[in-house]
């Protein structure tokens, strides 16, 4: 019952809530969120829950369900390395 109301209220609000891993900087995590909310319109196939946790491993990111650990897909970071004077 309670996933049942979870999936209406996800219908009515249209948005997902995103969770991340500790390790992603924060400078990041608002353009992560706006890739996420393109690519994902709605919630988990597999067990209908519309939040998403974000982990980083090594330079990938992986985009998965909150509850069932599903995966959406996966990004690369891109590491700009940065010239000292």
């Amino acid at each position: 019952m309670e996933r049942l109301l979870r999936c209406r209220r996800f219908e009515e609000e249209g948005t997902v809530k995103i969770f991340f891993d500790p390790d992603i900087p924060a400078e990041l995590q608002e353009e992560i969120k706006n890739i996420v909310t393109e690519q994902i319109q709605g919630p988990c196939p597999a067990c209908g829950c519309e939040e998403i946790y974000v982990s980083l491993l090594d330079n990938t990111l992986d985009v998965k369900c909150y509850d069932c650990g599903e995966s959406f897909f996966e990004m690369e970071l891109e590491v700009e390395e940065q010239q000292t004077a």
